[in-house]
């Protein structure tokens, strides 16, 4: 009788909740608590505590679902489901020393690889949240190291976090010896395993080594541009993509060079023009293994190359416009054009970026073979433009020109949407919110409402045909 009255105070709870009554809501749940644990004869079920547990969460009283959940576990040590739901409040509360100690007993109650995982996670985190954390990973690497003495590791997962620990402490030798040894075949994806080879070869300082192992994941993968940027990076040995561990001082970074592990940047200078030739030719190589039109890595690639010259003076400005044009011609019609140049025409001085949007406007003037790419590399052009901020400097009566021709060159190319699902986005529909953000523009300038309401009309325009 009275687990059936827990059952229903949870539910009443639960309802007044979801009717806007937190109150009541907290009243009765309170209530509920204190029958639920009032005599140690009346069983508990994790019903009645998930219940609870979500009434409290969303009363945002965090510390009264923990509590039900420890006083269940003290009534039941070895209910995991019940411990699990422990586990879950402190990792809404961010107690991460509670969760390695939860995640400790629900590994010993069945063993499972997961539980032990859970506990070395949470352990990370309390070294990536706090100062002095060596102990712990070496405790961490101890339980891992059992568990594999015993059971081995089953999960692809479970070898990627040991190697992680491994690569807080610096272990990077060790990491790689684990890698290349039997557990190394979890990872059944080779492209994948290379990748953390090579990341663990440039935290070792040993970058023509990880230099290698980027180019042979280019080959397989040549599409995978944060791969060429650690590849180009280690080349150069100034590699700053890595995200570095709470021990910096054992980490080699292009912030701070050891002399005696890594090379200087003395010699650098001295092969700077050898190692650039090289990425090039490797660029080029791809280039012509490369068979589909969707590749744009080894095209982009260029373009970092003559940024990086650029930032050591060893090349003029002509080079990188060079690149930057070569890579319009090819991609100037992908949606996706101006977020992959935008770090490179950032970098563009006043008068470089007037002589690149010139040349662009210009390749432009002839139209593609797809009307589709014709729209695309004319929404692309609008879209550099608006990088650049010339919206900004146009008189008045030409802001409202280009907004009228965008929504006009919208409804020219409405035929090439006819065919599309009703799901799909339609074809040309930035350029409504580009007039839409020219008009809104007018406003602030003029402070003429009308201009609101006609970027209003515009936007409810292309609602109507698709919403």
């Amino acid at each position: 009788m009275l687990s059936r009255e827990k059952k229903n105070h949870a539910l009443k709870a639960l309802t007044l909740e979801r009717m806007g009554k937190p109150e009541e809501a907290l009243a009765v749940c309170l209530d509920a608590k204190g029958l639920l644990f009032s005599q140690n004869d009346i069983p508990i079920d994790d019903l009645t505590l998930s219940t609870l547990q979500i009434v409290f969460q969303r009363l945002d009283r965090l510390d009264l679902a923990t509590s039900c959940y420890e006083l269940a576990c003290v009534k039941y040590p070895n209910n995991l489901e019940i411990v699990m739901g422990l586990f879950n409040c402190y990792v809404r509360e961010y107690s991460f020393v509670k969760q390695q100690q939860t995640a400790i007993k629900m590994y010993k109650i069945v063993g499972e690889e997961r539980f032990l995982l859970w506990a070395v996670c949470s352990i990370q985190l309390q070294v990536f949240c706090s100062s002095g954390g060596e102990k712990l990973l070496s405790l961490a690497e101890a339980l891992l190291k059992k568990h594999i003495a015993s059971h081995s590791l089953h999960e692809p997962e479970a070898l990627v976090i040991y190697i992680s620990v491994l690569e807080q402490q610096a272990k990077y030798r060790d990491a790689l010896e684990v890698l290349s040894g039997d557990l190394g075949s979890l990872i059944g994806i080779e492209a994948d395993k290379l990748r953390i080879q090579g990341r663990l070869l440039a935290r070792a300082c040993d970058y023509a080594a990880a230099a290698d192992i980027f180019q042979k994941v280019l080959q397989s993968c040549p599409d995978d541009w944060d791969t060429f940027l650690h590849y180009l990076g280690c080349l150069l040995e100034e590699d700053m993509n890595w995200p570095s561990p709470k021990s910096t001082d054992q980490i080699c970074s292009s912030n701070y060079v050891d002399s005696q592990s890594c090379k200087g940047a003395q010699l650098m200078e001295q092969v700077f023009e050898e190692r650039i030739s090289s990425a090039m030719s490797f660029v080029e190589k791809l280039q012509r293994e490369v068979h589909t039109d969707s590749v744009r890595c080894p095209y982009l690639a260029p373009i970092e190359i003559e940024r990086q010259c650029r930032l050591k003076g060893t090349t003029d400005s002509g080079k990188l416009l060079a690149a930057l044009l070569d890579y319009f011609y090819r991609f100037g019609h992908l949606s996706s054009f101006t977020s992959d140049v935008e770090m490179f025409l950032h970098s563009l001085t006043d008068n470089e970026k007037a002589d690149i949007l010139e040349k662009f406007e210009k390749s432009s003037e002839c139209p593609l073979a797809s009307p589709l790419k014709t729209l695309g590399r004319d929404i692309t052009l609008l879209k550099v433009r608006e990088l650049f901020g010339v919206n900004l400097t146009l008189p008045v009566i030409e802001l409202e020109n280009a907004a009228i021709r965008m929504v006009d060159v919208y409804c020219e190319n409405l035929p090439l949407s006819r065919d599309l699902d009703p799901q799909e986005n339609m074809y040309g529909e930035e350029l409504l919110s580009m007039a839409s953000s020219a008009l809104v523009l007018l406003f602030w300038r003029t402070r003429d409402l009308g201009y609101l309401l006609e970027a209003i009309l515009v936007v409810e325009f292309g609602l109507t045909i698709r919403k």
